[in-house]
């Protein structure tokens, strides 16, 4: 740790425990000696960890045990080192030892140097096999001096062990060497080294796919961890011999501001990683769910009525690792810039301001900023026009753009000049994106917009947010400029043709920006975001018929989805009500490319073809709603003539007549069949059971549907709990029920089409799953409805969340209740609740199963056994009541 940050000087305090265990070794009673090392080792971390719970700097901690480890070490080698070959043996510290950042259980890495490997490869052995047994976690090599140089030139990761190493015992001449060893230009060139390092680094971030909002992020490799400020240090300390970043200071290579920056945030992601060791009394470096809230009680931040403390204290993390990410891209980007490219630069202007350097955006004067401070937003314009030319700012110029921030004060906000650029900036034909991207990176969006500000860095703490609110909202304007780009149309056609037609396209851009604004502050969210759009878009002279529509989208950016995944999308009911909360086509436009950005950016687990589906079966619907001119009917009893006509048509095109199917038609007249499924639908499937003999169990399965999931269609005599039985099936092959229809006929005959998912939300496509899920259901079904559900460990995800059980119930008509239950999504969840239907006699008419993270968000459409409402409190209380019992217990 002090090799990248020196404040103060490592601790080089005796310990007098040590002399016990020394006096041991010299009488060679080893097991005696292994006791008291484990003891002292023992007492040594008990006393740091209540040190650290009185606070004391982890930095002091971390230089105590550095020094206590060297200590230890060298007494344990002078024994088991024989002392002639002392003086020829080199003990070095290397990685994280080397660089004396050694937490609680880090690995101790240590390299012997040695002409006779050989001789002394038993002793070594010895050796580490003893400090294993004490308790340290080795990391340890033994070469020739020679074999140690040629695995260096062969790996960058080797060279850096080397690079950070350190002297401890034995021969002081073959470290000394390896030190000039880095004094050669041939070994590992600067430049040559530069590139491994940042191949290296992009290769790390890949595998945390290149993002720092992580759910469970790990502190030391994620990007914006430990390990990116190493490779600063790395970087710096070959190409200037510098020992510490502090340095670079003097070298007026990083300024005084940006060192403070650095030094306080790794020093708070170090004294998280002392604290997750000590909580877990071993080496962790990953913050899961769980330790997340551990820490945050342990470094003592508090819960109040609008965030809990683990999103108090995970706020804070992503603050800092979000300062280490931005300034390891501008300082590598430095390096780069003024190190290695050492020829004339090639230089463009583009006016008095701004000039092109090797295909990077700078500024002509250093006061540029200072005299014109409007320059801090038409950069961003400049960066838009020219994005097919410009890779990106220079280091030096977003420097002074994060130095100059002071300047976006209440005057700037309010010079007419600044708003009308901030407006331009939104409504250019390319690179928006990248433009508010860099704006937010670099401080200029959230020291333009308080508001916004607030957000940085707010974490949701559940599963269904992978990202901070900020990057969220990065993430939806970056979806919402995609559905624009012709190159991209593949990706979501029907998005793109919705996009391309819109007028104002910086309105659903901004709409993004403001959709999740107002988190954090309590109330709802939707509500009081809308109103800071709305005085944004007064401040901003948007017109009214703009600023009514952008505040609107803002409001009801919840809306599409809640209807789309738990509302009956065939009930003409519910597309009418749809209808006449949007109005209009344009507002439909607008909001349905605001929810499907919305839903891509909140996870990669949470869009898939099944919501695609939903998204657009409601969009296609209430477009047709809001068409006055078209003529599908807008109550059930017509439209189900209207669907009987349509598939009619369809059937006798294939030679299927209206007396072969008369009776499965007759059957299920009744019921809501033919206005739940379209025309085309009732006549594939007319097709496919008219021939089937309704007293038996017929069953058929489609990998994948137009509706994005696989389906199955259960033909058999009329059973009451049906809902309970094949659940219960399903959930023993674990596969997910996304939706569930059942209908009973006049002869007493079900019918039942369910819609589900694998256990990675895809269509189930393998054939031998698909024959095992057949001949299952054919086994199964022919059994008595099960009693019992199935019972399954908790992830370890989901438990970590306190997600209490909320019943609703809604009359819809005489026949239907709408029951809507949102709880923690435990494993068997629809079968225990379809156990609690069975006992309390309730039928199941319609099922919609919404899983966000770790929560899920169910609605049914039962009854009682006689097909009418439970409109009865009291048997509505007892099936709440049965409810939680099967879901809590």
């Amino acid at each position: 740790m002090t090799d990248i940050i020196k404040d103060s000087t490592p601790s080089s305090t005796p310990f007098p425990a040590l002399s016990n265990f020394v006096l041991l070794l010299q009488k060679q009673d080893m097991n005696e000696a292994l006791k008291v090392g484990r003891k002292l080792l023992k007492a040594f971390n008990e006393q740091q960890f209540q040190n650290f719970d009185a606070h004391t700097s982890v930095e002091l901690l971390i230089q105590e045990r550095t020094s206590f480890v060297d200590q230890l070490l060298k007494k344990i080698w002078k024994h088991f080192i024989p002392v002639t070959a002392q003086s020829e043996v080199s003990l070095i510290a290397v990685g994280g030892y080397g660089r004396k950042e050694l937490q609680p259980f880090s690995d101790i890495d240590i390299l012997l140097i040695s002409e006779q490997c050989t001789e002394l490869e038993e002793p070594f052995s010895k050796l580490v096999t003893f400090l294993w047994d004490i308790g340290f976690k080795v990391g340890h090599a033994i070469r020739s001096f020679q074999e140690t140089i040629d695995a260096a030139k062969e790996d960058v990761a080797t060279a850096t062990n080397l690079l950070e190493s350190r002297w401890l015992s034995g021969n002081y001449e073959h470290f000394q060497k390896l030190q000039m060893l880095w004094r050669s230009k041939k070994f590992w060139p600067s430049e040559e080294f530069y590139n491994a390092k940042v191949a290296e680094q992009n290769q790390r971030h890949k595998r945390f796919n290149d993002a720092f909002y992580q759910l469970e992020p790990n502190i030391k490799e994620s990007p914006g961890g430990l390990r990116d400020l190493h490779t600063l240090l790395w970087v710096a300390k070959r190409h200037f011999g510098a020992d510490s970043l502090q340095e670079l200071v003097g070298r007026s290579f990083i300024s005084t501001e940006e060192y403070q920056e650095i030094k306080s945030a790794y020093l708070f992601l170090n004294r998280i990683r002392f604290t997750l060791h000590r909580l877990k009394n071993r080496l962790e470096d990953r913050l899961l769910f769980d330790n997340q809230q551990q820490v945050a009680h342990a470094l003592g931040y508090i819960e109040n009525d609008e965030r809990k403390a683990v999103e108090h204290f995970m706020s804070r993390y992503y603050q800092n690792v979000s300062i280490i990410a931005k300034l390891n891209e501008i300082l590598l980007q430095h390096f780069n810039e003024e190190i290695f490219n050492q020829g004339k630069p090639v230089i463009t202007e583009i006016n008095p301001r701004f000039q092109i350097v090797n295909d990077y955006l700078d500024v002509q004067q250093d006061n540029l900023f200072q005299k014109n401070p409007t320059a801090l937003l038409e950069i961003f314009i400049i960066l838009e026009n020219y994005t097919h030319v410009i890779k990106g700012i220079r280091s030096r110029t977003i420097r002074l753009i994060r130095t100059h921030l002071y300047l976006i004060d209440e005057q700037f906000r309010k010079d007419p000049i600044n708003k009308a650029l901030f407006i331009e900036i939104f409504r250019q034909p390319k690179g928006v994106h990248a433009a508010i991207q860099r704006m937010h990176s670099y401080g200029i969006l959230g020291a333009y917009l308080p508001v916004f500000q607030k957000v940085c860095g707010l974490m949701q703490f559940n599963i269904f947010h992978a990202y901070t609110v900020d990057e969220h909202t990065i993430l939806v304007i970056r979806h919402l400029r995609r559905f624009f780009v012709d190159d991209y149309a593949y990706e979501y056609p029907t998005a793109h043709q919705v996009a391309k037609n819109l007028c104002k396209p910086e309105i659903l851009i901004l709409s993004g920006l403001f959709h999740d604004i107002a988190k954090g502050r309590g109330g709802s969210h939707e509500v009081l975001g809308a109103e800071d759009a709305k005085q944004f878009s007064t401040c901003h002279n948007l017109t009214q018929k703009d600023s009514d529509l952008l505040s609107w989208l803002v409001l009801k950016h919840l809306d599409f989805s809640s209807v789309a995944q738990r509302k009956d999308l065939s009930d003409p009911e519910v597309i009418q009500s749809f209808a006449k909360l949007v109005g209009s086509q344009e507002r439909l436009d607008y909001l349905y490319l605001l929810t499907v950005a919305d839903v891509l950016s909140t996870s990669k687990e949470v869009w898939n073809e099944w919501k695609n589906s939903l998204f657009l079966q409601l969009y296609n619907a209430t477009s047709k709603a809001l068409d006055k001119a078209d003529t599908i009917p807008k109550d059930r009893k017509k439209l189900a003539l209207y669907n009987q006509e349509k598939a009619k048509d369809i059937l006798m095109q294939r030679n299927i007549t209206s007396q072969d199917f008369q009776w499965f038609w007759e059957d299920f007249a009744t019921t809501h069949f033919f206005t739940q499924q379209s025309a085309r639908e009732i006549a594939r499937m007319t097709k496919l059971l008219y021939t089937q003999n309704p007293q038996e169990i017929y069953i058929h399965i489609e990998a994948k549907t137009q509706k994005g999931a696989s389906e199955l269609i259960i033909l058999m005599p009329g059973r009451d709990y049906l809902f309970a039985h094949f659940t219960h099936i399903l959930e023993q092959l674990n596969l997910n029920i996304v939706e569930a229809k059942l209908y009973t006929g006049n002869e007493n005959i079900s019918l039942v089409l369910v819609y589900f998912l694998d256990t990675a939300h895809n269509p189930v496509t393998d054939e031998n799953i698909l024959k095992q899920i057949q001949e299952t259901l054919e086994n199964g079904l022919k059994q008595e409805v099960p009693s019992k559900t199935i019972s399954k460990a908790l992830n370890r995800r989901i438990r970590c969340f306190d997600t209490p059980t909320e019943i609703v119930f809604a009359q819809l008509n005489s026949k239907w209740t709408e029951l809507t239950i949102n709880t923690k999504d435990i494993p068997g969840l629809l079968a225990k609740i379809a156990q609690a239907f069975k006992k309390c006699k309730v039928r199941v008419h319609d099922a919609k199963i919404h899983t966000i993270g770790e929560k899920a968000e169910d609605v049914f459409l039962i009854s009682n056994l006689n097909n009418e409402a439970l409109e009865d409190e009291k048997m509505q209380l007892l099936l709440k009541e049965e409810l939680l019992t099967a879901i809590e217990c």
